[in-house]
């Protein structure tokens, strides 16, 4: 009899570890009880989702923190990439007597053509407006293509929660800029990942409390960052 019950607990303990094992992959990707993705499944999404780094070399310009974005932009929505749009150019008007005007007009002088921007853009679908102004559900987002390669490579069907700056000169109008420093994707069904680490204290700060948690907490975190 105590030789049948020793292997009864024997085979119990060999059918734990077995479910133990086969649950491996799951635990593996989530932390804190599913609440956030761990670092390994991070890790793994960075090859689809990498990170946004680098800086033309002829640009010098610092960091911004995501609520510094929340304080210039108009809004922050969650938003579905629908397709890639051609690039666009913009004319920028130089008011004379301002620094930006009296450098347009020494090129003039010079013979250097002015300077004419050339954008990236996408067609987005706006699924919800997190905080600020109202954003129409079908528009474009765009950036800098001088920043190609340094700003989210965005693709059909990626979903993204970001801060968005209104167009305000020719073909930008109706749309919106967006950058590294106020995106992230959105991932694994409803978790979050940042476009941008950042070097400075700040940013490492925000990045470790939301990159990987999931979307619900992550608009909680802006809404109060919007009241704060």
């Amino acid at each position: 009899m105590k030789r049948v019950r020793a292997m009864h607990w024997l085979i119990s303990v060999v059918f734990m570890i077995s479910l133990t094992s086969c649950s491996t992959p799951l635990s593996n990707a989530h932390d804190d009880a599913g609440n956030r993705l761990s670092l390994n499944r991070i890790a793994e999404l960075r090859e689809e989702y990498p990170l946004s780094t680098g800086v033309p070399p002829t640009i010098n310009m610092r960091e911004v923190s995501f609520r510094e974005m929340m304080d210039f932009g108009e809004a922050v929505i969650i938003a579905e990439v629908m397709s890639e749009l051609p690039n666009f150019s913009v004319d920028l008007t130089a008011v004379p007597g301002t620094p930006e005007g009296d450098s347009a007009e020494k090129d003039r002088a010079a013979g250097i053509a002015p300077y004419k921007p050339e954008f990236i853009a996408y067609k987005v679908k706006v699924h919800q407006v997190v905080t600020g102004e109202d954003v129409n559900e079908d528009t474009f987002l765009f950036y800098n293509a001088d920043f190609a390669g340094m700003e989210p490579e965005l693709k059909p069907g990626m979903r993204i929660v970001t801060v968005v700056k209104k167009g305000t000169a020719g073909e930008q109008v109706g749309g919106y800029s967006f950058t590294r420093y106020g995106t992230y994707y959105i991932v694994d069904g409803d978790y979050v990942l940042s476009a941008y680490e950042g070097e400075s204290e700040e940013l490492r700060e925000f990045t470790e409390q939301t990159n990987g948690i999931q979307v619900d907490s992550f608009i909680q975190k802006i809404k109060e960052l919007a009241h704060s």
